[in-house]
């Protein structure tokens, strides 16, 4: 899987909490040099997918997946957001897919 290396970073910081939290990479984006995706194995209808195309230098867009709700529509929320740092992108996942996030030291 060859991608760019902003991509790279950001599966470098967050491949192991994903996949500990039952989280892997989509195959629909493998191909994708500017783009990853992320689905839960848990939770059907739960992913993500990251991508730098159409982004300033060092900036990541993201758009969020949900499952469907089992009663009425809920109101429209944004689900996609551009132009974020590598550290907003990696805690949007986190805070996602549900995953703890340790305090650093």
């Amino acid at each position: 899987m060859t991608k760019y290396r902003s991509i790279q970073q950001l599966l470098d910081q967050v491949a192991g909490p994903l996949a500990r939290a039952g989280v892997c990479l989509c195959e629909d984006w493998q191909t994708q040099e500017e783009a990853v995706g992320f689905a839960s194995a848990l939770t059907e209808g739960l992913s993500a997918y990251v991508y730098t195309y159409g982004q300033a230098a060092g900036c990541y867009g993201i758009n969020l997946e949900f499952p469907e709700p089992d009663g009425p529509p809920l109101l429209p929320v944004p689900t996609s957001a551009e132009h974020l740092s590598l550290a907003s992108v990696v805690q949007m996942l986190l805070e996602h897919f549900d995953v703890p996030v340790m305090a650093l030291a």
